[in-house]
């Protein structure tokens, strides 16, 4: 079924008059008119047709009648396989309903009529009602309400789309894998429940939680028994090895051989003691030895060294008396060549100085003349750039007063555009007036003539209505204040960025723009030419000016006198004279620098010789002392020797023989320590067996080893029952999950069809997400993206009324594939949707208009712009 035109007659708003809405292509038709037009009035009378009988007199049909009264009438045009036709009801006064072919013969009235449009509408299918069509208002795909209405819709829309799939998918025992599989899975939860938790757990009170607690309460009297008996044996034990220990210790025998063992220990460390202290004496004797050798080795080589000494500081004291010498003898020579370099010198100076003089007049005369050349120059420059910075002035006081900046005129656009959103906001949900009127009188709205066409009303205002008065009208401030305030805060940001640039409208600011824009590039090629004239600034000119008249007076009075250009050649050949004796004094002041400095260095070195003489004389003393002293420690040398290897030699004796000491104390050590040990060890061991004996005596008479035996038995036992309920458990808890993997792939191909549909819609707005179907309300109930899953009910109110749409589209397809295609309408919906999520919801309403009708009601003219689609119409004429 596809609609193709309704009319209205006597309904709300359009009382005693008729409107009629056509132009309903195949795929998406858009109605995009202001509130207050009427779109849900023709929603609300479509429903009406086809869901309300013609003698209803419910809350339903008096809603759609005007205050004024009578009876509405609501007519369908709509295109079936057989053709089109014509279904008309008349509600309240009356009553009636028609159905008429495209030749306008009567098909079917009254109860015939009725079962006609439940026939097309899909009959046990249960119809579009609240899964196709959506109410203004609804985000959900349910209504939310408590109300008797609100729970009828809800449970028509569940057998809607229960009948659907049933239709497409088969059998509807699909979706729960039949009656007996419930009963099965009733009766292994049932069992499963007397033994165990949902969690898995043992049931309080159950026979595996009693089974278990048996083996508990087993377990902790042999844990408490335990201990005890263990403590028996392990006393036994010790009892056996202390009889053993305390017989080797009191062995005579043994006893004997540690007393006897004590003693050769003793007499070994007082022999070793006493060979140490002979070995230190030896070890005395030898280190004097050595330091006596030592000593007049060291002595002998000191009595060399001063003899050598002195042989060289006689040598050094030659040779510097005669460096000294020498370099005295060549400084008085090369001061002699340095006095005639500069006689030579002074000569080429004067002949070059001359000449200079000469060359300055000269070159003076000539730049006289350049100078004056030059201050015109400058002069004609100056003028000029004062011509320029005068203009420049200008041009930026005049810059200056204007405050208008391109932000500035930006910020004002901006607030002009939030102002115009905000009236047409308020214009879209304003109550509109629109006179008609029959004659030449002038109705007079808020003091001024109402022009024709609809006019948005924001605030109360008086309509005078020529012979007949006045009429107070008032939209209601309540429903405008947001967008009263909303325009006041854009009225006062226009006002404010206007006054930021200095006038009273965008206009002018514009204007006022384009002028200091013109005035920047006049300042700009202003400077430039400044710029070019004077690189430096006025001020340069005028100090270069002032410079090159002086230039001018300063040489002015110079007479031409000689050539520069003949002049040049002979200046340049003195300059090189000079230079030439300059480098040649010069050179000659170096060698006298040089000389004079190794004449002083030959003098401190001769001095220095002499010191060091001097020093080494009275080192050494008298020479002929000093040979005596060394024949004599020369001649001591061998005895020393001797004596020092005969300390060594006794030495090595008494090493050779030594014992280790060490050993023969940790052997005195271990002897004690051992005999010590036995005697206490002894002691020890019969006290622990006193004490042993009187415990295992105690112990003994409880009999515990019987008693830890026949509990044993009993937990073995109980432990036997308990695996057995466990086992149990994990039978049913794997026959359950089986059951019921079983029936969700059941679900799964029962909710197949719907999915097919859904997914790639889904796709569109959600790139790789999924939906979840609820089993019991056959409706989405989570989101699953990015791996994870959001329940509807958390999710924004514009995510839901998406989701709840695509899912409309969804059935609406299924509605097709069953044979029974409808239309879908959306009466203002997507009010929630940003911008990016509506072009989305646009695409998949263009995927499935193809196939699909799609009537969508809006009064978002600037949002709806872009879904393209058919443009419905609507004419308003009289009933």
């Amino acid at each position: 079924m596809k609609l193709r035109a309704i009319e209205l007659t006597n309904i709300r708003r359009f009382a005693g008059r008729s409107a009629r809405l056509s132009g309903i292509g195949d795929g998406i038709t858009v109605l995009c008119q202001p509130n207050e037009f009427g779109k849900s009035t023709f929603f609300d009378a479509l429903h009406a047709v086809f869901f309300e009988r013609h003698g209803s007199r419910n809350a339903i049909i008096k809603a759609l009648q005007p205050h004024a009264g009578g009876a509405p009438e609501v007519a369908v045009e709509v295109d079936l396989p057989q053709g089109r036709f014509r279904i008309a009801k008349r509600w309240l006064q009356r009553p009636q309903a028609q159905v008429l072919d495209a030749s306008g013969r009567l098909i079917a009235q009254a109860d015939e009529a009725e079962a006609w449009i439940d026939r097309i509408m899909g009959a046990g299918l249960g119809g579009p009602s609240g899964l196709l069509w959506v109410r203004q208002g609804l985000v959900g795909m349910e209504p939310e309400g408590t109300a008797t209405d609100d729970r009828r819709e809800r449970e028509r829309g569940l057998a809607t789309r229960r009948d659907l799939l049933s239709s497409v998918a088969g059998e509807i025992d699909m979706m729960t894998g039949g009656r007996r599989m419930d009963l099965v899975v009733d009766r292994v939860t049932a069992a499963l429940a007397a033994l165990a938790t949902d969690s898995g757990r043992p049931k309080a009170n159950g026979e595996w939680k009693r089974a278990l607690d048996q083996v508990e309460a087993l377990a902790a009297r042999e844990a408490d028994l335990a201990p005890r008996a263990d403590r028996l044996s392990g006393d036994l034990a010790r009892r056996s090895e202390l009889q053993r220990a305390l017989a080797r210790l009191t062995d005579p025998t043994a006893v004997e051989e540690r007393r006897q063992t004590l003693e050769r220990a003793e007499v070994a460390h007082r022999d070793a003691l006493a060979h140490q202290a002979r070995i230190a004496q030896a070890e005395a004797d030898l280190r004097l030895a050595r330091l006596d050798a030592e000593r007049a080795e060291t002595e002998i080589a000191q009595l060399a060294t001063l003899t050598a000494r002195l042989t060289q500081a006689e040598q050094a004291l030659r040779l510097a008396e005669d460096d000294a010498i020498a370099s005295r003898r060549r400084a008085e020579d090369l001061g002699q060549s340095e006095r005639l370099a500069a006689a030579a010198q002074a000569e080429a100076v004067a002949t070059a100085r001359d000449l200079r003089l000469r060359l300055d007049r000269a070159t003076r005369a000539r730049a006289a003349r350049v100078a004056q050349r030059q201050a015109e120059d400058l002069r004609r420059r100056l003028d000029q750039a004062g011509k320029v910075q005068a203009d420049l002035d200008r041009a930026q006081a005049g810059r200056g007063r204007i405050v208008a900046t391109s932000d500035a005129v930006a910020a004002a656009e901006k607030a002009q555009a939030a102002l115009d959103l905000a009236r047409a906001r308020a214009e879209a949900q304003a109550v509109t007036i629109e006179a008609r009127p029959e004659g030449t009188a002038q109705a007079v709205l808020a003091g001024r003539p109402l022009p024709p066409g609809p006019q948005p009303l924001l605030a109360a205002a008086d309509l005078v209505l020529p012979g007949f008065g006045t009429l107070r009208i008032d939209p209601g401030t309540a429903r405008l204040s947001d967008a009263s305030a909303e325009i006041l805060v854009a009225r006062k940001r226009l006002d404010a960025a206007l006054s930021a640039c200095g006038v009273e409208s965008l206009a002018d600011a514009r204007a006022l723009l384009a002028q200091a824009r013109a005035l920047d590039a006049g300042i700009a090629q202003a400077t430039a030419l400044l710029a070019a004239i004077a690189p430096d600034g006025p001020d340069a000119l005028r100090v270069a000016l002032a410079r090159a008249v002086a230039d001018a007076a300063a040489v002015a009075g110079d007479e031409a006198g000689d050539d520069p250009e003949a002049l040049t050649p002979a200046l340049a050949a003195a300059v090189t004279a000079e230079a030439a004796a300059s480098a040649t004094l010069r050179a000659a002041h170096e060698l006298v620098v040089q000389a004079n400095q190794a004449r002083a260095v030959a003098e401190a070195n001769r001095a220095s010789a002499e010191r060091g003489h001097a020093a080494a004389r009275s080192e050494a003393g008298d020479p002929s002392a000093l040979g005596h002293r060394m024949a004599a420690l020369q001649e001591t040398v061998p005895r020393l020797a001797a004596t020092r290897r005969t300390a060594e030699a006794a030495l090595a004796g008494l090493r050779a023989a030594a014992v280790d000491l060490a050993t023969t104390e940790a052997r005195l050590s271990r002897a004690k320590g051992a005999f010590d040990q036995a005697l206490r060890d002894i002691a020890t061991a019969r006290e622990d067996l006193a004490g042993l004996n009187a415990t295992i005596t105690a112990l003994a008479d409880e009999g515990l080893e019987e008693q830890l035996s026949a509990l044993a038995e009993e937990r073995v036992e109980a432990e036997a029952r308990a695996a057995r309920y466990e086992a149990e458990v994990r039978s049913l808890t794997r026959l359950r999950r089986a059951l019921e993997e079983a029936r969700t792939q059941a679900r799964d191909a029962y909710f197949a069809p719907v999915l097919r549909e859904l997914q790639p819609l889904l796709h569109i707005l959600h790139p790789g997400a999924q939906l979840v179907i609820d089993d019991t309300t056959l409706l989405p109930i989570t989101l699953t993206r990015n791996g994870q899953d959001e329940p509807l009910d958390i999710l924004s109110g514009g995510t839901r009324e998406q989701l709840a749409i695509l899912t409309r589209l969804a059935f609406a397809r299924l509605f097709a594939a069953a044979g029974r295609p409808l239309p879908v309408i959306l009466d203002d919906a997507l009010v929630h949707s940003d911008d990016d999520r509506i072009e989305a919801m646009f695409d998949a309403l263009h995927r499935t208009s193809k196939d699909q009708q799609i009537l969508v009601f809006t009064c978002r003219q600037r949002a709806f712009a872009a879904l393209g689609g058919e443009r419905a119409t609507v004419s308003v004429g009289a009933a």
